[in-house]
């Protein structure tokens, strides 16, 4: 079994960065192998044709795709589909008999010999421009009840994992995943990524993935932000 990771796809908008990885490494992978987007999936959006063909595409692919959510998620479809089991942790499927599935919030996951915990969401800094319940969700940042739900996940495997993925990052890691930009010192903060520290000073893991922040780095030797690049899990940008 072979999992891969990447960074936001944002229904469609950044899709051709896995048409050029499937033509090269994904038409080589089977069934039994994943890829996870790392938040932004953003499908389904508007239900167009283009983004059904889209859509028909991901479910068509031989390995299976798999996401955790961001915060450009249609949150109101999400809340009408079903939980079910898979592989030690709660998933939806898109659709009654698609193979993508939403890795749910706080989570853990059994994927190639590795424990993977995953925590979507994330606040977006363009909520002024979105119009709720049509292009943004209250949803969009995790629940109490949701953080609860990870502290007693992690808690029920003694706070060790190997892999973490999420689409934002805890505060400590902000400027470095925003740096160079101009307000890279004085990144937004919030009550989530403030949760995200904790995590950093109780789990032990060996890597932890996100996206959100449109670069592609390895912050240091445990933290990897990923946008238009498609990684191994295990490995970083450069290996």
């Amino acid at each position: 079994m072979a999992v891969f990771v990447t960074g936001d796809i944002h229904g469609g908008c950044d899709m051709q960065k896995l048409y050029d990885w499937d033509s090269t490494v994904g038409e080589s992978l089977d069934a039994d192998d994943y890829l996870i987007v790392a938040g932004d999936f953003g499908y389904p959006w508007d239900y167009s044709r283009g983004e059904c063909d889209e859509i028909a595409w991901l479910e068509a692919r031989p390995y299976n795709v798999l996401f955790v959510d961001g915060n450009h998620e249609q949150f109101a479809h999400w809340e009408t589909r079903p939980f079910e089991m898979w592989r030690g942790g709660l998933t939806q499927r898109l659709s009654e008999d698609s193979p993508i599935r939403r890795l749910c919030r706080g989570e853990l996951f059994e994927l190639g010999g590795s424990r993977v915990f995953v925590l979507g969401g994330a606040a977006s800094t363009d909520m002024d421009w979105r119009t709720p319940g049509i292009d943004w969700w209250p949803q969009e940042l995790p629940s109490e009840k949701e953080l609860t739900h990870a502290d007693e996940v992690l808690a029920g495997c003694g706070w060790k994992v190997d892999y973490v993925i999420t689409h934002t990052c805890s505060n400590r890691m902000l400027s470095h995943a925003l740096y160079p930009d101009k307000t890279w010192q004085t990144p937004e903060r919030d009550r989530f990524t403030g949760y995200l520290d904790t995590l950093e000073d109780r789990l032990s893991f060996r890597r932890w993935y996100f996206g959100h922040f449109h670069r592609d780095r390895d912050l240091d030797d445990a933290h990897t932000v990923l946008y238009n690049e498609v990684v191994r899990l295990g490995d970083g940008v450069f290996g």
